[in-house]
């Protein structure tokens, strides 16, 4: 059932075109493998449940780019990549995968808030009970990282070695005073601006301009959302920094 032979030539049948000579040019070889590979991205994306994240992408709610960049990296143990994608994949048992897929449950809602179906979405970004506590702590923690790796970059002298020992300060200044790294502070404004706390601005005296970041973890279905509402959000503290400070800000 699984010999070389029967294999290639259900792939052949599957890319429509006869089986190539053993000296095919390079370029031939390149086309099947491409062909070969839509072929199976085609598969995964027909799967009602575990095509959801390839179809998302498709569609442009997530950045293709982006969100596979963690592969190259090669820092992650096999065990934690492959919960990952089965995570992506939405192929952890979860109550609603029990119940729907599986059909070794009778309630498919989340055991916490007996609310919402417990899907990994919900239990990623959208569940009430884990947002009073388990996402603030989330939150602070891929904040205190950044911060960490920001003060790298900028040639701020750390106390730790390790970000995950990192307590990121109010004020932060590298490159010999010229760039200085506000943390989680008020911006002092001429006018009433209610949303003037992001997590992160730093200003670039030298290159005058001035960045404010605020950290957002949310669903893949959410990202392209949440990007436009922070934008939104601190639209009116972005025009009035740079008023006030004369400097470019974004």
């Amino acid at each position: 059932m699984n010999s070389i032979i029967k294999r290639a030539a259900k792939i052949a049948e599957e890319l429509s075109q006869p089986n190539e000579k053993s000296d095919a040019k390079q370029e031939g070889i390149q086309h099947t493998k491409a062909r070969l590979g839509e072929v199976l991205k085609n598969k995964w994306k027909n799967k009602v449940i575990r095509g959801q994240y390839i179809r998302n992408i498709d569609r442009q709610l997530i950045s293709e780019e982006d969100t596979f960049l963690w592969f190259s990296k090669g820092d992650l143990k096999a065990e934690t990549e492959s919960e990952i994608i089965a995570a992506q994949d939405q192929a952890i048992k979860t109550k609603y995968y029990a119940t729907k897929l599986l059909n070794t449950e009778t309630d498919s809602k989340c055991r916490l808030g007996q609310q919402f179906d417990e899907t990994i979405d919900h239990i990623i970004s959208a569940c009430p009970i884990l947002a009073k506590e388990q996402y603030i702590k989330r939150h602070d923690r891929v904040c205190a990282q950044l911060h960490f790796n920001i003060c790298k970059e900028t040639g701020v002298q750390l106390d730790k070695k390790h970000w995950y020992e990192h307590v990121p300060k109010s004020v932060e200044r590298g490159q010999g005073g010229k760039v200085t790294i506000l943390w989680n502070q008020q911006v002092q404004t001429d006018r009433t601006i209610p949303k003037n706390k992001p997590d992160v601005i730093i200003r670039d005296n030298e290159k005058k301009t001035c960045m404010l970041i605020d950290y957002e973890i949310s669903g893949d279905i959410n990202v392209i959302k949440k990007e436009a509402e922070k934008i939104l959000k601190y639209k009116d503290l972005t025009i009035e920094i740079q008023r006030m400070w004369n400097i470019k800000t974004k």
